[in-house]
């Protein structure tokens, strides 16, 4: 009998154990704007701007992609507190309008593409 119960023992605790423990929710989980403010075909104009983003204060990533049969390296940065000027700040720094991808998604690159 003790063996038949050592399944059912063992469930439960892993159940007692699970229920007080909070999910992780992590940041790419959080309501957010994408904003893609570069697309470059050579990696060193996409690190740069990628610097220029995070020294004045905005986490930003590169992501590929092959359009046309051109490789871009896109240069987004995710918003999660959304402050007035966050669009005009953007633009100042990249010196192209950026684009809100989780509304619309364009299929051209963006102004200052490949330089």
């Amino acid at each position: 009998m003790t063996r038949a119960a050592l399944p059912l023992v063992l469930c439960l605790a892993l159940v007692a154990a699970s229920c007080g423990s909070d999910p992780v929710i992590h940041d790419w989980q959080r309501p957010h704007d994408t904003y893609q403010v570069g697309a470059f075909t050579k990696s060193e104009n996409a690190e740069e701007l990628k610097a220029e983003l995070e020294k004045n204060g905005f986490a930003s990533r590169i992501e590929t992609e092959i359009r046309g049969g051109v490789f871009y390296l896109n240069v987004l940065v995710d918003v999660y507190s959304p402050v007035p000027g966050v669009e005009a700040k953007l633009e100042r720094i990249s010196k192209a309008k950026p684009i809100l991808r989780t509304k619309a998604r364009v299929d051209a690159p963006a102004q200052n593409s490949g330089s």
